[in-house]
């Protein structure tokens, strides 16, 4: 099976990372061999931006939850960005939002992490 890396952008020692409409466990594999690719890469400064996606499951979840430690490992920083209401809420209940910050669009959790000191 062929699993293409999401889409991305590189700025500097930052990548931002694309989730996709639904962040199931096909998808959330996607973004999270994307995510071990740059942090093998040495980028650990991290942005998911959540902008197209308007569903997040508990498989999608799971599966953040395990970024989150890897790029901990790894000494780095998560930003969550441009999450809708609903997934914020998720992720507000379940308590990831207390480990990793959500900035209300890509450039905003941009500005954050390139001044960031990791």
């Amino acid at each position: 099976m062929n699993k293409e890396l999401n889409n991305c952008k590189e700025l500097g020692d930052c990548v931002v990372l694309y989730a996709d409409n639904y962040l199931n466990d096909i998808e959330g594999e996607k973004l999270e061999i994307a995510c071990d690719t740059f942090l093998n890469k040495g980028k650990i400064k991290v942005v998911i931006d959540f902008g197209n996606t308007e569903l997040v499951n508990s498989i999608g979840v799971s599966i953040l939850i395990g970024i989150m430690e890897k790029v901990r490992e790894k000494k780095g920083v998560l930003l969550f960005s441009s999450l809708k209401k609903a997934n914020h809420y998720v992720l507000d209940v379940l308590g990831l939002t207390k480990h990793v910050p959500v900035l209300q669009s890509e450039d905003e959790a941009l500005k954050k992490l390139l001044v960031a000191d990791v």
